[in-house]
């Protein structure tokens, strides 16, 4: 893969152009990953409502019928149910990982089995969260 950085003070946004020779999964995990740098979804918390980019999102969690966006050092509180923030998500990397969470892939370090043939999801956080089987084929998918 050849990077290219290209600075022009003329222009007015960013121009993301991708080239390659074949379409493949890597190709379009960098269109999902690029894509999901501009998503922002609408979140809140005591200080207010605030937009989160979806790339800075670690997980998303349904807790005492409140949806909670976890980030890296603060979490919100959303008024999406999570199946519909995850049929937004969906394209961006985000995969439901049990009935209560979805989870952005891109921040996902590893999987590992647990003696009780349980699987849990460790984040580049270092924050853990359990898989269910039912949803491992979502994951193995996605990766």
């Amino acid at each position: 893969m050849i990077l290219k950085l290209e600075q022009n003070t003329a222009q007015k946004d960013i121009e993301v152009l991708i080239k390659y020779p074949q379409n493949n999964k890597v190709v379009e995990q960098l269109v999902s990953l690029v894509k999901s740098v501009d998503m922002q979804i609408p979140c809140y918390s005591d200080d207010g409502a605030k937009f989160i980019y979806s790339s800075d999102i670690y997980y998303i969690e349904s807790v005492d019928k409140k949806t909670i966006v976890c980030c890296e050092d603060e979490n919100y509180q959303i008024k999406d149910r999570l199946y519909q923030i995850y049929q937004k998500l969906e394209s961006f990397g985000f995969v439901q990982i049990n009935k209560y969470c979805i989870l952005n892939i891109n921040k996902l370090n590893f999987i590992k089995t647990l003696a009780n043939s349980h699987l849990q999801a460790v984040l580049s956080n270092g924050k853990s969260l359990y898989v269910t089987r039912n949803y491992l084929a979502n994951i193995k998918r996605i990766l």
